[in-house]
């Protein structure tokens, strides 16, 4: 994000997306994700740390709940979040 704003502020010019437009990347030019949680194995020699480095990730929700009290309706509100967890150690995406 910083990037995008030092581009910015040099005069580069961003184009908007139309709502429903999709944009078109080349997976040649990405890097892929891996898991980056720290698990533990028990081994003979005691406990071995590792990274988990799985690369599939399952998307989930977040379900949070607003108080009436704070709700500007004046009814409990229910609010989601879409994430990503880990397939392998079951840990959110960072």
């Amino acid at each position: 994000m910083g990037e995008a704003i030092r581009m910015r502020d040099k005069g580069v010019q961003f184009k908007q997306l139309q709502p429903g437009q999709q944009i078109q990347v080349d997976l040649k030019n990405t890097v892929p994700k891996f898991c980056q949680n720290k698990i533990g194995q028990l081994t003979e020699m005691g406990v071995k740390e590792h990274t988990c480095g799985c690369e599939l990730f399952i998307p989930a929700v977040k379900v949070y709940t607003l108080s009436a009290l704070l709700s500007p309706t004046g009814q409990e509100l229910t609010a989601q979040q879409p994430v990503l967890v880990c397939k392998q150690c079951g840990e959110l995406l960072k």
